[in-house]
């Protein structure tokens, strides 16, 4: 038993989860999670905001979708509706001995696709 409360009893928590509201919230971009030296980045996610009325005083939120990691601070690029990250450049790079511009453009070209962009740097050369 942690900070002194006493734990649910299973009546008490299925009457709480009957109170739950549940919200799937629409328009959401992105989700950022920051860490000491990282972030994680969820593109186009499904956010499911869940609370109790009256009884909690901080919601709780559900994110689904895929993350992509990067270096804390770095910016995440988004043109013409494409999104990617420097890391994904650098690693187009480190894989095809392509430059930078080259490697943006080829993830544009490819919708933000990692091997779409390669293979067609290598094809390309």
């Amino acid at each position: 038993m942690m900070g002194g409360k006493r734990p649910l009893s299973p009546r008490e928590a299925k009457r709480l989860q009957a109170r739950m509201k549940q919200i799937e919230l629409d328009g959401v971009e992105e989700v950022i999670i920051r860490f000491a030296d990282k972030e994680t980045v969820i593109y186009n996610p499904t956010v499911v905001k869940a609370f109790i009325p009256g009884m909690m005083e901080s919601d709780t939120y559900q994110v689904m979708g895929a993350g992509t990691d990067r270096p804390k601070g770095s910016d995440s690029a988004a043109i013409a509706g494409v999104q990617y990250t420097d890391s994904d450049v650098e690693l187009i790079v480190s894989q095809t001995d392509a430059t930078e511009d080259e490697a943006r453009k080829a993830l544009e070209e490819e919708d933000g696709d990692l091997a779409g962009a390669i293979v067609r740097l290598k094809t390309k050369k």
